[in-house]
């Protein structure tokens, strides 16, 4: 990619979380402090809204690496689930997988857990993420949980982290009581320009470059009018600029090239937001629109379809993974598909063996629906919007989608498409017509 080319030692922007970019803003940092402070006292809940890509992964990720020993925690990541679900799925994080629906059964064990961490001076910690999309019996079986309390103290803390839709379902009237036993709440804002400024510079300091000499002065300014203030965006947005600069033989990133860019990425919405939106509190990025699943087969043969709740969705051999794929091809962490702007990308995440997009080498790709990536003989189908049948699919001649990408070309005109599967139940046949 553009390391070489401006002299990095690795990509300053790249969408996979990294440890070593970790930038705070004040809010950030307040808000990691107040998150210490509510688990070091045992507190029963602790709530971080803010919108997509604005951080808040990384303030959890920075607290729970300094907990310690004598804190056991679980991380519910898939949240579109019932109060029986949410009670299973908590007992499986904790090595204790149980499928009975019996509600009984299911508190009592989780309940007989917490005592005996207390019993072995630990202090249990439940992680939600993406919390909006919990029904409200669900919320409510939380806040039963956090009330399984000793004499004297308090034993399970539960940290509810989301979007702003979060807050709107917390203050329902039903929800008093979960409310009331919450100390902590805090939303996180889009950075300032002032923060994005330094953002970039930090990011580019720690890859070995210098913002100064790659980016003309008024291109940051225009970053953050186009990004408001977002990382995950701006994160984007520098990574293809950049990317486009190497392509073009281009040493600065100028105004020319992100005007390319934002218009290659069609984030138009952004260039017609008001000006007195681009504040301190920055105008929200658009969310995801629709339902986002993804087809798994091998050779050919449907394996499973899951569905996207949250992004980065990240895709490899791991368990830790939003879709584990046992492929000998695949890589631990593979690829990750990520939402953009209301724009869904699929980033190769420094893979051993890569990925293929509609049998295209790629490093970094727009999605569209219907659109397959490749690793091996494993085919991930995207869809949006609407969920499909698994069906065979076929590898056949068709016409390429006119897209935006970017990354090396392999000279491959085979694209996959999905098939309807013979009435006979017969295997699909492998066809491949050259272009």
């Amino acid at each position: 990619m553009y390391e070489e080319f401006f002299n990095l030692t690795c990509r300053p922007f790249d969408l996979a979380p990294d440890p070593k970019f970790i930038f705070m803003t004040d809010q950030h940092a307040r808000a990691v402090a107040n998150l210490r402070f509510a688990l070091m006292n045992h507190d029963s809940f602790v709530i971080i809204t803010g919108e997509i890509g604005i951080g808040k992964t990384t303030i959890l990720n920075t607290v729970m690496e300094d907990l310690g020993p004598d804190y056991v925690t679980a991380k519910l990541v898939h949240t579109t689930l019932s109060h029986i679900e949410l009670l299973q799925a908590l007992l499986s994080e904790f090595g204790m997988p149980n499928y009975t629906k019996k509600k009984v059964m299911l508190l009592d064990t989780l309940r007989t857990f917490f005592l005996e961490q207390h019993r072995n001076g630990k202090h249990v910690v439940i992680i939600v993420d993406e919390a909006q999309n919990l029904s409200s019996s669900a919320l409510e079986e939380l806040r039963l949980l956090s009330c399984i309390d000793t004499s004297d103290r308090r034993i399970v803390s539960i940290v509810l982290t989301g979007q702003p839709s979060l807050d709107d379902l917390l203050d329902a009237p039903g929800l008093t009581q979960l409310r009331q036993r919450a100390r902590l709440r805090q939303r996180l804002d889009a950075m300032l320009e002032s923060e994005t400024v330094e953002y970039i510079r930090h990011r580019l300091q720690i890859a070995g470059g210098n913002a100064d000499e790659i980016f003309e002065p008024e291109t940051v300014r225009e970053i953050h009018r186009l990004t408001t203030g977002i990382p995950r965006l701006i994160n984007t947005l520098c990574d293809t600029a950049l990317t486009a600069c190497m392509v073009e033989g281009r040493r600065r990133l100028d105004l020319e090239v992100i005007d390319s860019v934002v218009h290659e990425l069609r984030w138009q919405w952004f260039e017609e937001q008001p000006s007195g939106e681009q504040s301190g509190h920055a105008a929200a990025a658009p969310s995801p629109d629709g339902t986002v699943s993804v087809m798994v087969y091998r050779s050919g043969q449907f394996l499973e379809q899951s569905d996207a709740h949250r992004f980065p969705f990240v895709i490899g051999r791991s368990n830790a993974n939003d879709l584990v794929v046992i492929d000998k091809e695949v890589s631990r962490r593979h690829a990750l598909i990520d939402c953009i702007g209301g724009i869904y990308v699929v980033e190769d995440l420094n893979s051993k063996n890569g990925i293929l997009v509609n049998q295209k080498r790629r490093a970094r790709a727009l999605l569209r629906s219907g659109d397959i990536i490749s690793f091996g003989q494993v085919d991930v189908v995207f869809y949006l919007e609407r969920k499909h049948e698994g069906k065979a699919i076929t590898r056949a001649a068709t016409e390429d989608k006119p897209r935006t990408e970017v990354g090396d070309d392999t000279d491959n005109s085979r694209l996959l498409k999905v098939e309807d599967a013979d009435a006979d139940g017969d295997a699909p046949q492998q066809a491949a017509k050259e272009a």
